[in-house]
């Protein structure tokens, strides 16, 4: 076979095809391929921004072979027989930048369709530069052609529609060059192999031996073959001593992560999780001898103790240290490792105290959680932690250190006490972070008025004390403490999501949606402090829901510090429409949500979504209707040169509508 290193911007240029064959399976990737993808390309960017032109990622092989049939003039065909998911979605993502682009600017789905997706001269099938199999031909050309029914579905759809978002989410209007830099390192950044077999080679015999010759050698097993290969005289023993026991106590996945980690405290931060035996390779060929391998051993063995002691905090014999590990297991994040082995490395050194330790991670824990109250969890989170230990002010005391490194710089935002404030007071809690998350900080809350006896979570769940859907007589009761129905509705669209109106309860079912006088007694019997004091209240509305905020505000500031003063930055910014256009963009084609549905997850109202749907330009506006499920009499298309239907289009993508006109619920 032929191989040469290539570009995907030489993979697609000319005129040429990439035929999926039938022995091929469909599309498979998912959102954890999506995002390891987005995450490489993305770390990829930033270095782009941050002025490194050299760096690249190695993306994997293609293995190609001419195709027996005989294409059109001027198409060069092929058959891929090895590489068929990572080509699918690099060209899915392809055509959403260009659908993203060209909500601005109508010229680049020429650009991208005749560079990269289309061969502008062909006819039917072979105007693809990709044709997938039959089972995803379908939705992949609906999304090149840009027609009513693309993102579709699983698959090459969910593929679409989660590329479609995260391009919202990374398209800063402050930065006129964010989104040319991600197709920058698309066509050029992005490192492929390419392999060409030769005409007449039995193409499945070629599949079937790549596939099908047992389990593919881990990263860890890569580093391990290449360290002991150049250790003959010292690698039994070190394999014995050293390799061998970290393997047994960690595990395959562990041990792989534990080489990710060294390179990370090593400063090399932008490595990547499927790059590490070759980023580990290229610092270990400086190693001349093997003592000095010996050495590097040595070290991961005893940072694989410091990782042990991570993954089981109960293993620490400090208390604090402990009870701080803890926790961030129960956050469940993987980016604060980096810091929690960087502090643990520097006790076991004796130049800080287990003290500083927890001091030090109690403020990386406020910094989370504070961001996932106000909305921003995600933002940079994991570029900033894992660049901690590398960037921060390594003469401060640790805590201190850690706690100004995170609240400088404009992409850190570290939430102040007011920005906070702001949050618990107005914005829905029940719609931020994921599930375990809110749950995690409700339980704090409620550890937060004893320590004698910790809350154990496994059976509660999270009630609404103004139900979510209250029953005729919780509406009465609203309408009586609001002065009448306009403005109970208005209390309940604005209050019921906020952090005040939340509780912990194992009784979630038998309380449901009844108004507070029946849900009081039930509360008044919980043996958790939070139910205690919201059962002291002869009544439950807008007054106690806010009192109640502002206790719980003070606790979280108590719970999670906040910033050094003064140095609080603000948010990253990507538009006021941007949380509104990452939900539409989710949006398949067949469905349809409701102005007030849309209001709700954003904790909103009704009326400032409609506004937005009609002057801003964003993908899916159309489907979003009234609550009836009629097009808003309001609605106009951003584009002056559209005059279609929203109605007819949606028929065309699949939503059914009823014989009065309306949407079907389902």
């Amino acid at each position: 076979m032929k191989a040469e290193e290539t570009s995907l911007q030489a993979l697609l240029g000319g005129e040429k095809q990439y035929q999926i064959p039938l022995f091929q399976r469909s599309y498979t990737w998912s959102d954890a391929q999506f995002q390891l993808l987005w995450d490489d390309i993305t770390d990829l960017a930033d270095a782009l921004r941050d002025g490194s032109s050299r760096q690249t990622h190695f993306l994997g092989s293609m293995v190609m072979a001419p195709s027996p049939s005989v294409g059109p003039a001027g198409v060069n065909e092929w058959v891929v027989v090895d590489g068929q998911q990572r080509l699918t979605t690099l060209t899915v993502l392809l055509a959403a930048i260009r659908d993203h682009e060209a909500q601005h600017n109508p010229e680049a789905v020429d650009r991208f369709n005749e560079l990269y997706l289309i061969n502008r001269w062909a006819k039917g099938n072979k105007r693809y530069k990709l044709l997938p199999t039959q089972l995803d031909r379908l939705a992949y050309t609906a999304i090149i052609d840009r027609a009513p029914t693309a993102g579709e579905g699983d698959g090459v759809g969910a593929a679409y529609r989660f590329f479609r978002k995260q391009l919202i989410q990374a398209d800063d209007p402050d930065d006129a060059h964010d989104i040319e830099r991600i197709e920058e390192v698309l066509m050029h950044r992005l490192a492929l192999v390419w392999i060409a077999a030769q005409p007449g080679d039995n193409v499945h015999r070629i599949f079937e031996s790549l596939n099908n010759t047992g389990v593919r050698l881990s990263q860890a097993d890569l580093l391990r073959n290449y360290i002991f290969m150049r250790m003959p005289d010292l690698g039994e023993t070190a394999y014995e001593t050293l390799w061998l026991p970290m393997q047994k106590e960690l595990g395959a996945d562990n041990l792989e992560l534990l080489i990710w980690l060294d390179l990370v405290l090593r400063g090399e931060h932008r490595v990547r999780r499927d790059a590490i035996y070759r980023a580990q390779q290229e610092r270990l060929a400086e190693a001349s001898t093997e003592a000095e391998l010996e050495g590097f051993l040595t070290e991961l063995r005893q940072q694989g103790e410091f990782l042990k002691v991570i993954l089981q905090p109960e293993q620490d014999g400090d208390p604090k240290v402990r009870g701080a590990l803890r926790r961030l297991a129960d956050w469940g994040s993987q980016t604060v490792y980096p810091l929690a082995m960087h502090l643990l490395a520097r006790r076991h050194q004796g130049s800080i105290e287990s003290a500083e330790v927890a001091e030090a991670l109690k403020i990386v824990e406020g910094y989370l959680v504070r961001r996932m109250i106000v909305g921003k969890a995600s933002a940079n989170i994991n570029r900033i932690l894992v660049s901690i230990v590398s960037e921060m002010d390594q003469s401060l005391p640790a805590a201190e250190a850690v706690r100004s490194y995170l609240s400088g710089g404009e992409r850190r935002w570290y939430p102040t006490d007011e920005q906070l404030r702001q949050a618990v007071l107005r914005e829905p809690f029940y719609w931020r972070g994921k599930s375990s998350q809110r749950m995690f900080v409700l339980r704090r809350l409620e550890d937060s008025y004893t320590n004698f006896e910790p809350v154990q979570g496994e059976k509660l769940t999270i009630e609404h004390v103004m139900p979510q859907q209250p029953s005729a007589a919780a509406w009465k009761e609203l309408e009586v403490l609001c002065g009448g129905l306009e403005e109970a509705q208005v209390t309940h669209q604005s209050l019921v999501h906020t952090l005040g109106n939340l509780t912990l309860s194992g009784y979630n079912a038998p309380l449901s949606n009844k108004p507070f006088a029946a849900k009081r007694e039930m509360l008044q019997r919980s043996g958790l402090k939070l139910n205690q004091a919201i059962a002291a209240e002869p009544v439950w509305g807008p007054e106690q829901i806010a009192a109640r905020g502002e206790e719980l505000l003070e606790r979280c500031v108590k719970l999670w510090p906040g910033p050094l003063e003064g140095v609080g930055a603000e948010p990253p910014s990507n538009g006021n429409a941007s949380p509104l256009a990452e939900l539409l963009a989710a949006l398949p084609p067949g469905s349809w949500t409701t102005y007030g549905d849309v209001a709700e997850v954003l904790g909103t109202h009704p009326v400032p979504v409609g506004q937005q749907v009609a002057t801003v330009p964003m993908a899916n506006a159309h489907r979003v209707l009234t609550a009836e499920g009629r097009v808003s009499s309001g609605f106009r298309w951003t584009d002056p040169d559209r005059t279609d239907d929203p109605v007819e289009l949606m028929k065309v993508e699949g939503v059914r509508f009823l014989p009065d006109g309306a949407a079907h619920p389902a």
